[in-house]
């Protein structure tokens, strides 16, 4: 028999393939999102609301996080629970883990979310300069402190966040789930592309600490017949404060995004691009190890 119609037959007469059913969150609980209150964070965490999840969101800034909780999805019983938290100590994350625990007895969607930017080395777009000129922007400009403080957001954090909530993460399918949770840690294309683009180093390499360590986490986890599984996501340019400043003065201006950010796709990322990706990630029980490249073609349009 042809395997793909032994596939088929399988779900055959149900409603299995219904997009209502492939993509069903209700009745989740989600920490979605670390650094919830903004940017793509309060996107993903919206989206997750919108669909039925009860969304508990945090970060250091307790106002955001009030204004996104009171975002009232249409239908369903979704919601989003603030909890201001510090991630960056050990202590903020146990602090976390205890107040989800009041409430919940389980877990089912880990995203790591926040990051942050602590400038360039100005070097400036590659043209012909001395050695004294590279070596002098690349020590002066950057702080030891700034590669410090970017390795812990984008590479400790998500790991002992990751740790933390491992127990209740396993616990979801002990409550009727078809898997136990699992993680997104958001990385970004600055952790794959090979220019420094103008001068971010420390960014993006902080940036493929993250994506090496979701790799790392969902090997470990299979290993260990745990069933946790772990995905990166690493977007590109989608408005926000850290990627896209100018999107309200240039939106719509396909020229613009092509020729100065250098998007083949001619536009930068949209709410629905990006909820689509995290949703499917969330709900896809055979994908883990992977990092899901969400830029519009900017990587491919990348020269040396």
């Amino acid at each position: 028999m042809d395997s793909s119609l032994s596939l088929s037959q399988s779900v055959a007469g149900s409603d299995a393939l219904d997009v209502s059913k492939l993509f069903e969150v209700s009745g989740r609980v989600a920490i979605g999102v670390t650094g919830g209150g903004t940017g793509l964070g309060l996107v993903t965490a919206t989206a997750l609301a919108e669909n039925g999840v009860r969304v508990y969101i945090t970060g250091r800034r307790l106002e955001p996080l009030k204004a996104a909780a009171e975002f009232q999805p249409r239908k369903g019983n979704g919601c989003i629970i603030p909890i201001q938290a510090d991630l960056g100590t050990k202590d903020g994350i146990r602090s976390l883990v205890e107040a989800v625990s009041k409430s919940e007895k389980f877990v089912n969607i880990l995203i790591n979310n926040h990051g942050i930017f602590r400038g360039r080395a100005k070097i400036g777009n590659p043209r012909p300069q001395t050695a004294e000129e590279v070596g002098r922007a690349m020590f002066e400009d950057v702080s030891w402190d700034d590669w410090t403080e970017l390795c812990s957001t984008h590479c400790a954090s998500p790991y002992f966040t990751t740790a933390a909530f491992l127990p209740l993460l396993a616990a979801a399918k002990e409550h009727g789930f078809p898997e136990p949770g699992n993680v997104i840690q958001i990385a970004s294309l600055s952790g794959i592309t090979r220019t420094s683009q103008r001068g971010q180093m420390p960014y993006n390499a902080s940036k493929a600490g993250t994506i090496h360590l979701a790799l790392m986490q969902s090997t470990e986890f299979a290993r260990r017949g745990l069933g946790i599984r772990v995905n990166a996501v690493s977007p590109g340019y989608f408005p926000s404060g850290m990627s896209v400043a100018d999107f309200d003065d240039k939106q719509g201006q396909a020229q613009h995004w092509r020729d100065e950010y250098g998007i083949p796709f001619q536009r930068v990322g949209s709410a629905v691009d990006y909820a689509q990706c995290i949703i499917g990630l969330a709900v896809n029980q055979y994908i883990t190890g992977t990092n899901v490249i969400i830029d519009g073609a900017w990587l491919a349009g990348q020269e040396f």
